[in-house]
């Protein structure tokens, strides 16, 4: 860049500029920390006591186009300002657009006056969020709010770079972001993508720009499947988010099909830079509509299409199972038959299922893994083949919501510590049912009849549970989410049937067949549905089985 186009300038001097965002970045993403440090560092430089002339922010790079300033870094710390002083002000101090996000301008212009609810797409989240931190911030009575202002207008000045006419704003976009935050890979590579060439006229990159950015928005929607079930969620880190974080790129998804999978950190970028560089990409954006067509029309069917939820399914028990969406894509291309292709991940899918038919001996602890993997194909086989029902199983909240094996029947007597005669007295005559232990049954009754509930019994009651092996097999396990699984787990069946019910009706996500065990659909008895006996286990496991069957290796 040019150091006669160096320079800084006081956030005053912004007053009426037009700046506008270009189609290859990504939209407005500060979170609280990120907008809070901004506004306490202000807020701290303002009352010093030896003042410096200036507080210096970071850098801002942009192309000058005459009539408005195409942002090329640092949008976000501009928007952030522009949030502050509507706040301090209620005006538009400049002018900030983004090229693709048309409706973010009035949005932004009118957001004093927006609710929650007129928050219809992350864009706006993310613009609305920052706006509270700042109205929540200048709460506090020992702000100045005018000395704040009259400092971030004077005091607070910017690195100002203008590149040269002749430069090219894709390249200095690349340079300025490659290495800064693994997140933004996906970003760099749209830069490459947007890049003018001989081939591409603007109305070609206007074409990419916007397919890019619905093909963003869409993965973020539609059962869960472009992101979280084509890229497998960094368990780590989004699980400490609770959510899946708004920075992840979902097109990811996509360019990771047509790219060889590497360990390397940066191997996306590396693959489409080296397409750049010998122009060959071109071709690869074609692959790329190609990728972002196929892969997400298995999950916007109507639902009624048979071959395409089980696609949708075998691929992500496949991902979740380790493959990488680079060699299951390029099964795909070597078929491009829907009917072959799904025969194909059925295969591989009996391939990692392993003598299945003697899942009984799997014991809890030992094998988890293995029952968690049965009975998630045992969820997702039952939607595939419920006739009734065009549901999809989300498996981004499979993941974050960590699910994890819950026993069916509890298998010691840590809930009922502490509660009423009467909650204890229901606890053990359910117990009674499970127990074959004569002597232990004797005492059982004589302590419902006396009301006297001793350590010593519930002891007992626990090492006889301990030494059942039927209460640690898969018969009396299932799924459920790790929250959920901490408040109910080790309640009796009654109680458990009862707060998965309540769970359902608060719109908490119940995988459907942990639902139906606890409904006891599996059940050929159905007369006591506070009761899951020993049959009932054994036709739960019998249901388990028959149903995947087909997953056998002998019915390969």
């Amino acid at each position: 860049m040019n150091q006669e186009n160096q320079s800084l300038r006081a956030i005053e001097d912004l007053k009426d500029k037009s700046f506008i965002v270009p189609s290859y970045q990504r939209g407005y993403r500060w979170g609280e920390r990120e907008v809070q440090a901004l506004l306490q560092d202000i807020c701290d430089f303002a009352q010093m006591q030896n003042q410096p002339d200036f507080y210096c922010l970071q850098p801002v790079v942009v192309k000058n186009n005459k009539e408005e300033y195409q942002i090329i870094d640092g949008q976000q710390r501009l928007t952030t300002i522009f949030l502050i002083i509507k706040f301090l002000e209620n005006k538009d101090f400049f002018h900030i657009s983004y090229k693709t996000r048309l409706k973010s301008t009035d949005f932004l212009k009118n957001i004093k006056d927006k609710s929650k609810k007129e928050v219809e797409n992350i864009d706006f989240y993310h613009f609305h969020k920052a706006y509270e931190v700042i109205q929540k911030f200048f709460k506090d009575e020992n702000i100045d709010k005018d000395e704040f202002l009259k400092t971030l207008l004077n005091k607070c000045k910017v690195l100002w770079y203008e590149i040269a006419p002749k430069e090219n704003e894709n390249e200095v976009f690349i340079r300025l972001n490659i290495g800064k935050i693994p997140l933004e890979e996906a970003e760099n590579i749209k830069a490459l993508f947007l890049s003018k060439n001989d081939e591409l006229d603007s109305d070609d990159l206007k074409r990419r720009a916007e397919l890019w950015y619905q093909s963003e928005i869409e993965a973020r929607k539609n059962r869960d499947f472009r992101y979280c079930v084509l890229n497998k969620i960094n368990e780590k880190e989004d699980i400490e988010n609770k959510i899946l974080k708004d920075d992840i790129q979902r097109i990811e998804a996509y360019l990771k099909s047509l790219v060889p999978y590497s360990k390397e950190k940066y191997y996306l970028f590396e693959y489409f830079y080296k397409c750049y560089k010998n122009g060959t990409l071109n071709d690869q954006w074609s692959e790329l509509e190609n990728a972002i067509s196929t892969l997400s029309g298995f999950a916007s069917g109507d639902g009624n299409d048979k071959i395409d939820r089980e696609i949708f399914h075998y691929l992500g028990f496949l991902i979740l199972s380790g493959e990488n969406i680079y060699s299951l894509y390029k099964e795909w291309k070597n078929y491009t038959n829907k009917e072959l292709f799904s025969q194909k991940l059925l295969a591989k899918i009996q391939n990692k299922i392993s003598k299945i038919e003697n899942m009984e001996q799997l014991r809890y602890k030992k094998d988890n893994a293995k029952i968690k993997e049965i009975l998630l194909l045992f969820n997702l086989e039952y939607l595939i083949r419920e006739e009734s029902s065009n549901e999809y199983f989300k498996f981004n909240r499979f993941v974050l919501e960590q699910w994890s094996l819950e026993h069916i029947y509890a298998q010691n007597s840590k809930s009922i510590k502490g509660k009423d005669n009467e909650s204890i007295t229901q606890w053990l005559e359910e117990t009674l049912l499970y127990i074959d232990d004569d002597k232990l049954k004797q005492e059982i009754k004589q302590s419902i009849k006396e009301s006297n509930f001793a350590d010593e019994l519930f002891n007992e009651i626990n090492d006889n549970f301990k030494n059942d092996e039927t209460l640690h097999t898969i018969q009396n396990l299932t799924l459920l989410d790790k929250d959920s699984n901490s408040r109910i787990g080790n309640q009796i069946f009654s109680q458990k049937r009862k707060a998965i019910q309540k769970l359902g009706e608060q719109d908490k996500l119940i995988p459907i067949a942990t639902r139906k065990v606890f409904e006891k659909v599996f059940s050929e008895n159905k007369s006591n549905p506070d009761i899951f006996e020993q049959k009932d286990q054994e036709d739960y496991l019998a249901a388990i089985k028959e149903s995947l069957k087909r997953y056998t290796k002998e019915n390969k």
